[in-house]
């Protein structure tokens, strides 16, 4: 067999590397294009949102100071645009990924399936990473906050 023959007899036989390759490219280009250009459903400002924890914080202090009973919220989710967008990118490159593995076991060459894993956990990562990065300026703000008004 020439060099062209072999590569075309891995080509044809990496079928589930391929598929999971093309995945894991549309789950990592939804996380991108949902981070980048999202958030898609409205929601209140990032001030409105800290002002308001920063109140319930601060009255739940003072509640539980003065003795009085403290009252539980809670909330039902909702399916918005964000987070089907989300879910949608989960699927996708744990798809990626599983594709990746049925690669791997059937011996198709160790690129496309490394390829179809990397770019399935990459998507997911990335949303987790962007998520938690957010999550920890919310709560900084909301130090900051509590600070300049004197709790804390």
């Amino acid at each position: 067999m020439t060099e062209l023959n072999i590569t075309e007899y891995s080509m044809k036989n990496s079928k589930f590397g391929f598929i999971g390759i093309g995945i894991g490219a549309s789950a990592l280009l939804l996380a991108l294009v949902h981070f980048w250009a999202g958030p898609f459903s409205p929601k209140p400002a990032l001030e409105t949102l800290v002002a308001d924890k920063a109140a319930a914080i601060r009255s739940a202090t003072l509640d539980t100071i003065n003795g009085k009973a403290r009252t539980y919220e809670t909330t039902n989710a909702t399916w918005d645009a964000n987070r089907i967008t989300q879910l949608v990118t989960a699927v996708l490159g744990g798809l990626a990924f599983i594709f990746a593995v049925l690669s791997f076991a059937l011996k198709e060459p160790n690129r496309v399936s490394g390829g179809a894993a990397v770019l399935g956990v990459s998507a997911i990562a990335f949303q987790f990473i962007a998520m938690y990065a957010m999550a920890l300026l919310v709560v900084i703000l909301i130090a900051v906050v509590l600070s300049s008004l004197g709790v804390g």
